[in-house]
């Protein structure tokens, strides 16, 4: 029954509920923002590296299987130093063709033009003159004087052969020794991946943060296989586009292959700016439109084929990226960044959201990256209690049980919202009138949608009476409990709030059961308890008592020696007791009945 005790939620701090503040959180992605920005010579091999390294893990890990860790990382270093190399070369040469091929149609390229001029509608024309007229008279307005030439001075400059032969060499070797860098980071990356994690995770404990070794590693197996198959998919889409224009007649079809491979990563635009570059081609190489059209036609139906047909049942769902969300992502990634960022942003999202999904404290990754909002009814459920909108909240409510059961709709909505409740409480961020109309409305809604299914008749049903401590304000997790126990088939009953001792005992004579659940969640109200169950077991002897709740985990001892049977650690610990209970008094109820049946009979 402890999450009957440790809070009005009735759940601990540490059930994967975000309980930053908001501003910590942008301060730190403002911080972090400028970390990139400023170290980006730095964190851009890195980064590459690392999403590369994500991207091959599936591979590597399989090869492991034949050739062991150390050759079957090398083989992929390998085979990607050989796969981009090689992609790198043969775009520069086949770019330097088409710029060649392209040059030489000038004569198709001026009639395109001239006719494109002649069927310009006259409205257009008109507008053109106008504009131009307007720059002519506002030049002649405002002539621009000339500039007087500066004296000339002549000066004897050093002469620096070493300066200029390394001047245009600079950015060259500076690009290798970034290339150099990714590989050696992919290597170790891809041999101490599993090594990198164990010490991801200890600074995580030291840290105080809450991360498994399995959330790291399923984590980094998800974003994996997901960029895998996009990728290969991506190359699918850049084998058909390639097929496709070398049918049309294209020049160098295979370079439009691998460009269209590789633009495709990025989202949304990528598709279409690698077919309006073939298209520029075809329309300076072919007479007519027919073919630029035909070449652009191909591309978007081939990407929304890929799209619509080959990611759905390749990929499935995916990762659940929201479309807004990696749009902003990308152009984040491309101002940090450039180019490559803008390379990087899918990979880079995708590993954002899975972490968020995986790791309870970068939650708010998954809550502002993600598609799907279903399991943020609790957000919509606590919103809806905070504007007095008790429909609204009864509705969420309602509808989450509906698709995932009570038991379920107690854990992932009713207690989440409870603690944020408490939180914000605390925090002095609402008040006693917004913290009791939240209170209230909770326990009004567990009754009706406890009421809303139908318990089992057992003969001979546990007799269960859930008591809290005199004094005690916090009863919303014994509540869930009741409610849940009557599911199992007990007649349980609730004697209610704020009742004094003397109260508790004469409702434990009238109702007579034969267990009664005993809550204590404030320190405070703990002597009374104790004193309650030693009256409560000199009043009734066969009565079993068991208790939970904060206040009485931290003294078991003392209820114990008064005559509690049994403090449980939470709700579950209690609830299945309590079946082990039910299910012995049933049987002896059977065994008492079989005579009296025989008799009969």
């Amino acid at each position: 029954m402890a999450e009957i005790v440790t809070g009005p939620g009735g759940r601990d701090h540490d059930d994967g509920v975000d309980s930053a503040p908001p501003t910590r959180t942008w301060v730190a992605v403002i911080v972090a923002t400028a970390v990139f920005y400023l170290a980006r010579e730095v964190l851009l091999p890195i980064a590459v590296a690392m999403v590369l390294a994500v991207i091959f893990s599936p591979i590597a890990s399989r090869l492991e299987r034949f050739v062991g860790h150390f050759v079957g990382s090398a083989m992929v270093v390998l085979a990607a130093i050989a796969a981009v190399g090689a992609l790198g070369y043969f775009m520069t040469i086949e770019l330097s063709e088409v710029a060649i091929e392209v040059a030489s149609y000038p004569t198709n390229i001026a009639t395109k033009l001239s006719g494109l001029q002649r069927i310009t509608p006259p409205w257009l024309q008109r507008i053109e003159r106008s504009v131009e007229e307007v720059q002519l008279q506002v030049e002649r307005a405002n002539p621009v004087p000339k500039p007087r030439k500066p004296p000339v001075i002549v000066a004897q400059a050093m002469p620096s052969p070493v300066t200029d032969v390394l001047k245009p060499v600079i950015p060259l070797l500076s690009a290798v020794a970034q290339m150099v860098l990714v590989i050696v980071l992919l290597f170790f990356l891809l041999y101490g991946r599993h090594d990198l994690r164990d010490r991801i995770v200890r600074l995580a404990t030291r840290a105080r943060i809450a991360v498994a070794s399995q959330a790291i590693e399923a984590a980094g197996e998800a974003v994996g296989h997901y960029l895998l198959l996009f990728s290969m998919i991506n190359l699918g889409f850049g084998i058909a586009a390639g097929t496709v224009v070398w049918l049309l007649g294209l020049p160098n079809p295979a370079f439009w292959g691998a460009l269209a491979f590789v633009l495709r990563f990025i989202p949304y635009v990528g598709a279409l700016t690698s077919a309006v570059l073939p298209t520029i081609v075809a329309f300076a190489v072919f007479p007519g439109w027919a073919k630029s059209v035909e070449v652009l036609g191909s591309f978007i139906i081939i990407d929304q084929l890929a799209a619509w047909l080959l990611e759905p049942i390749l990929i499935g769902r995916g990762i659940g990226v929201s479309p807004v969300a990696l749009l902003v992502s990308v152009m984040y990634w491309t101002w940090l960044w450039g180019p490559t960022g803008l390379l990087l942003a899918t990979p880079l999202t995708a590993c954002l959201k899975v972490a968020g999904d995986y790791i309870p404290s970068l939650g708010f990754l998954a809550i502002l990256l993600g598609a799907d909002s279903a399991l943020e009814d609790y957000h919509d459920y606590y919103r809806c209690l905070l504007e007095l909108d008790q429909t609204g909240a009864h509705s969420i409510a309602i509808r989450y049980c509906d698709e995932h059961g009570l038991e379920q709709m107690f854990d992932d909505v009713i207690a989440p919202a409870l603690i944020m409740m408490g939180e914000e409480h605390q925090q002095d961020h609402i008040s006693e009138a917004n913290q009791q109309f939240i209170v209230d409305t909770t326990r009004e809604l567990i009754v009706e949608l406890g009421n809303r299914y139908s318990k089992p008749r057992i003969r001979g049903r546990l007799r269960v009476l859930g008591v809290c401590a005199p004094s005690e304000s916090h009863s919303i997790g014994l509540q869930i409990l009741l409610e849940l126990l009557r599911l199992d088939g007990t007649a349980a009953s609730f004697v209610g709030e704020n009742k004094t001792a003397d109260e508790i005992r004469d409702y434990v004579k009238r109702f007579a059961p034969e267990v009664a659940c005993l809550s204590c969640t404030t320190t405070d109200c703990l002597p009374a308890a104790v004193q309650l169950i030693k009256e409560m077991r000199a009043d009734s002897p066969h009565l079993t008592i068991i208790a939970g709740g904060r206040a009485a985990l931290t003294d078991p001892a003392a209820l114990l020696k008064a005559g509690c049977s049994q403090v449980y650690a939470s709700r579950t610990e209690a609830r299945r007791a309590m079946r082990r209970m039910s299910f012995q008094r049933h049987r002896t109820v059977a065994i008492t009945d079989a005579p009296a049946q025989r008799k009969i009979s």
